[in-house]
Protein backbone atom coordinates (compact mmCIF):
# COMPACT_ATOMS: atom_id res chain seq x y z
CA UNK A 1 0.00 0.00 0.00
CA UNK A 2 1.85 3.26 -1.06
CA UNK A 3 -0.26 6.71 0.63
CA UNK A 4 1.12 8.72 -2.08
CA UNK A 5 -0.14 6.73 -4.83
CA UNK A 6 -3.23 6.58 -3.39
CA UNK A 7 -3.60 9.78 -2.85
CA UNK A 8 -3.06 10.40 -6.44
CA UNK A 9 -5.79 8.31 -7.82
CA UNK A 10 -8.53 9.89 -4.92
CA UNK A 11 -7.72 13.02 -5.99
CA UNK A 12 -7.38 12.08 -10.17
CA UNK A 13 -10.86 10.58 -9.96
CA UNK A 14 -12.56 13.32 -7.85
CA UNK A 15 -11.41 15.49 -10.48
CA UNK A 16 -12.47 13.31 -12.94
CA UNK A 17 -15.69 13.62 -11.41
CA UNK A 18 -15.54 17.22 -11.52
CA UNK A 19 -16.03 17.20 -7.64
CA UNK A 20 -14.16 19.82 -5.08
CA UNK A 21 -12.51 18.56 -2.17
CA UNK A 22 -14.74 19.91 0.23
CA UNK A 23 -17.82 18.15 -2.03
CA UNK A 24 -16.45 14.38 -1.52
CA UNK A 25 -15.09 16.08 2.06
CA UNK A 26 -19.36 16.37 2.94
CA UNK A 27 -20.03 12.85 1.50
CA UNK A 28 -17.96 11.29 3.84
CA UNK A 29 -18.64 13.59 7.04
CA UNK A 30 -15.11 14.60 6.88
CA UNK A 31 -13.39 17.69 6.81
CA UNK A 32 -11.66 18.95 3.26
CA UNK A 33 -8.03 19.25 5.43
CA UNK A 34 -9.00 15.59 5.83
CA UNK A 35 -9.62 15.12 1.80
CA UNK A 36 -6.27 17.28 1.09
CA UNK A 37 -4.27 15.30 3.19
CA UNK A 38 -4.95 12.11 1.84
CA UNK A 39 -4.14 13.56 -1.87
CA UNK A 40 -0.83 14.72 -0.86
CA UNK A 41 -0.24 11.59 0.86
CA UNK A 42 0.50 13.02 3.81
CA UNK A 43 -2.93 11.06 5.33
CA UNK A 44 -4.41 7.60 4.42
CA UNK A 45 -8.03 7.88 5.50
CA UNK A 46 -9.75 5.88 8.04
CA UNK A 47 -10.26 2.28 7.77
CA UNK A 48 -14.07 2.74 8.40
CA UNK A 49 -14.20 5.11 5.65
CA UNK A 50 -12.55 2.86 2.78
CA UNK A 51 -15.74 1.44 1.26
CA UNK A 52 -17.69 4.80 1.52
CA UNK A 53 -14.79 6.11 -0.04
CA UNK A 54 -14.45 3.89 -2.31
CA UNK A 55 -17.78 4.05 -3.62
CA UNK A 56 -17.95 7.75 -4.18
CA UNK A 57 -14.69 7.29 -6.12
CA UNK A 58 -16.88 4.59 -8.16
CA UNK A 59 -13.62 1.89 -7.50
CA UNK A 60 -13.23 -1.10 -5.57
CA UNK A 61 -11.35 -0.94 -2.34
CA UNK A 62 -8.65 -3.66 -4.06
CA UNK A 63 -8.13 -0.43 -6.24
CA UNK A 64 -8.01 2.26 -3.64
CA UNK A 65 -5.57 -0.05 -1.35
CA UNK A 66 -3.34 -0.36 -4.45
CA UNK A 67 -3.39 3.03 -5.28
CA UNK A 68 -3.90 2.88 -9.03
CA UNK A 69 -6.99 0.90 -11.24
CA UNK A 70 -7.23 -2.38 -12.58
CA UNK A 71 -7.79 -2.98 -16.70
CA UNK A 72 -9.23 -6.51 -15.31
CA UNK A 73 -12.53 -6.58 -13.00
CA UNK A 74 -10.96 -7.25 -9.42
CA UNK A 75 -12.39 -11.38 -8.29
CA UNK A 76 -16.00 -10.54 -6.76
CA UNK A 77 -14.59 -12.93 -4.07
CA UNK A 78 -11.54 -10.89 -3.26
CA UNK A 79 -13.18 -7.37 -3.07
CA UNK A 80 -15.86 -9.18 -0.53
CA UNK A 81 -13.09 -10.15 1.43
CA UNK A 82 -11.57 -6.98 1.89
CA UNK A 83 -14.78 -5.42 2.46
CA UNK A 84 -15.41 -7.66 5.25
CA UNK A 85 -11.50 -7.06 6.56
CA UNK A 86 -12.54 -3.31 6.53
CA UNK A 87 -15.96 -3.76 8.42
CA UNK A 88 -13.93 -5.78 11.06
CA UNK A 89 -11.45 -3.76 11.44
CA UNK A 90 -14.05 -0.62 12.08
CA UNK A 91 -16.16 -2.33 14.72
CA UNK A 92 -13.41 -2.70 16.77
CA UNK A 93 -12.13 0.73 16.28
CA UNK A 94 -15.64 1.51 17.42
CA UNK A 95 -15.57 -1.17 20.45
CA UNK A 96 -11.90 0.19 21.52
CA UNK A 97 -13.37 3.91 21.43
CA UNK A 98 -16.78 2.43 23.59
CA UNK A 99 -14.36 1.18 25.95
CA UNK A 100 -11.59 3.65 26.20
CA UNK A 101 -15.14 6.03 27.02
CA UNK A 102 -16.49 4.11 29.60
CA UNK A 103 -12.75 4.27 31.40
CA UNK A 104 -12.85 7.87 30.71
CA UNK A 105 -16.04 8.74 32.63
CA UNK A 106 -15.88 5.54 35.17
CA UNK A 107 -12.52 7.74 35.79
CA UNK A 108 -13.88 11.17 36.45
CA UNK A 109 -17.07 10.09 38.26
CA UNK A 110 -14.00 8.41 41.15
CA UNK A 111 -12.25 11.53 40.86
CA UNK A 112 -15.54 13.39 41.55
CA UNK A 113 -16.67 10.99 44.42
CA UNK A 114 -13.09 11.86 45.85
CA UNK A 115 -12.92 15.48 45.53
CA UNK A 116 -16.16 15.34 47.38
CA UNK A 117 -15.37 13.32 50.06
CA UNK A 118 -11.99 15.35 50.50
CA UNK A 119 -13.20 18.91 50.02
CA UNK A 120 -16.49 18.01 52.96
CA UNK A 121 -18.93 18.80 50.32
CA UNK A 122 -20.46 15.60 50.80
CA UNK A 123 -19.37 13.95 54.35
CA UNK A 124 -19.48 9.82 55.24
CA UNK A 125 -21.69 9.41 57.89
Amino acid sequence: MNVQKTGSLIATIRKEQNRTQQDLANELGVSSAAVSKWERGIGFPDVSLMEPLAASLRISIAELFKGERTENNVDNEYESLLSDVVKVSANEITKKKKITNWMIAITVAVLYLMFSVISHKWEIT
